[in-house]
């Protein structure tokens, strides 16, 4: 038996109801969880392993799940449904649907880049963006004393840094997503004594690479008599030089109109296929997190700056490749709808526990006029009292 809606998209469906009104009162709040929320809640993050991992890749996503907690959904295990992951982005994206998740951390290894790993987050249950980086180095979070002192649960300080991040519009959404990423949780309201944690991801140029540099030495000074004799070899191997210089440079210009057709053929194939060969980013972002001290903020001086204490993971990453969102979609998630404010009620106040408390006006009861209602027990005892009477007459 085919059923009817095998061949249909399952949007196509959504778009058909999501006219239509709700028959029962479960149907409507379904409805409304599909609309728009104008408060978002905090964003759960899902981290899942490819085909092929490392074990410092393993270390990496592990510590930066308990940096995240509660608001993970963890799968360590390999998945060999997903070799080259960067082209299986869609099934992803079938997971975090699943499992209600807005982010997505997987890791991934191959011969030439043996540790890699991409974050993305999606918006109405699609891809927004994602962005693939390659590890540098890494030191986890145990090697640190203090870690263990740390509560992960508590929303951090997030400060990113570096010119590097206004650089283009690809590097202002990559600071966008970290931010959003690193945040944690949603909250209207907190403390000086509530903040424990400061994230800190900065971007500088590498310069560890030297260019290679042409040594020149100084010419000595010879004898007169050595002088001479230079002089008169010089002039003869200068004839010899011009002449195969001159064939040289016959020979070369032609290599150079060769190679250069060579060139033009190979830029337009790889411009047509989009597989050019890209340079190496030169900036590294570095990712540190800090705990502050106890009784910092205890301090009456304003001025006092507080003292930090790392607690790791400490790694450093650079940026391969990304794919940026759409603008359209990018200001639509990004919109703030402005919500009416409710209108105050007349006579209400709210206790310091947060209780309503109502005046309400009551005119006098008359009570010659008041009606109460009487249960059927009541007449059937005066129907026995009667006869009782009656008997005993």
């Amino acid at each position: 038996m085919s059923n009817e809606f095998d061949d249909t998209n399952v949007e196509e469906v959504a778009d058909g109801i999501r006219g239509e009104k709700a028959k029962t009162r479960k149907g409507n709040l379904i409805l409304k969880k599909r609309e728009g929320e104008y408060q978002e809640g905090s964003k759960n993050c899902l981290f899942i392993c490819s085909n092929k991992r490392t074990e410092e890749l393993k270390n990496l996503m592990h510590d930066i799940y308990i940096i995240q907690k509660p608001y993970t959904c963890y799968m360590p295990k390999l998945h060999p449904q997903l070799v080259n992951i960067t082209e299986k982005i869609d099934k992803i994206v079938d997971i975090c649907i699943h499992n209600t998740c807005s982010f997505f951390f997987s890791i991934f290894s191959t011969k030439k880049n043996p540790s890699r790993f991409i974050l993305g987050r999606l918006y109405n249950n699609k891809i927004l963006d994602y962005y693939t980086f390659s590890l540098l180095s890494y030191i986890p979070m145990s090697i640190f004393p203090s870690s263990k002192e740390v509560l992960f649960s508590t929303k951090p300080i997030v400060l990113i840094q570096g010119s590097y991040f206004n650089m283009n519009e690809n590097t202002k959404y990559l600071k966008n997503i970290l931010f959003d990423f690193f945040k944690h949780k949603n909250v209207e309201s907190f403390t000086k004594n509530s903040l424990q944690r400061l994230v800190v991801i900065t971007a500088y140029e590498n310069t560890g690479e030297t260019p290679t540099q042409k040594l020149v030495s100084a010419p000595g000074q010879g004898e007169e008599s050595g002088e001479h004799v230079e002089n008169e070899t010089n002039e003869q191997n200068k004839e010899s030089e011009t002449n195969e210089q001159n064939k040289e440079s016959e020979t070369n210009e032609q290599n150079k109109e060769s190679e250069q057709n060579e060139q033009n053929k190979e830029s337009e194939q790889n411009e047509q296929n989009g597989k050019a060969k890209k340079k190496r980013n030169k900036y590294v972002m570095s990712f540190r997190q800090y705990i502050f001290k106890k009784g910092i903020y205890q301090s009456e001086e304003e001025n006092d700056s507080p003292k930090l204490e790392e607690v790791g993971p400490r790694f450093e990453f650079t940026l391969e490749s990304s794919q940026i969102p759409n603008y359209n979609l990018f200001q639509e998630a990004i919109k703030k709808y402005d919500i009416h404010p409710k209108r105050k009620e007349k006579k209400i106040k709210t206790d310091e526990l947060g209780h309503d408390i109502k005046r309400v006006y009551v005119q006098k009861q008359d009570f010659n006029k008041l009606h109460t209602k009487h249960s059927n027990l009541f007449k059937k005892s005066k129907k026995f009292g009667k006869k009782n009477k009656t008997t005993v007459q």
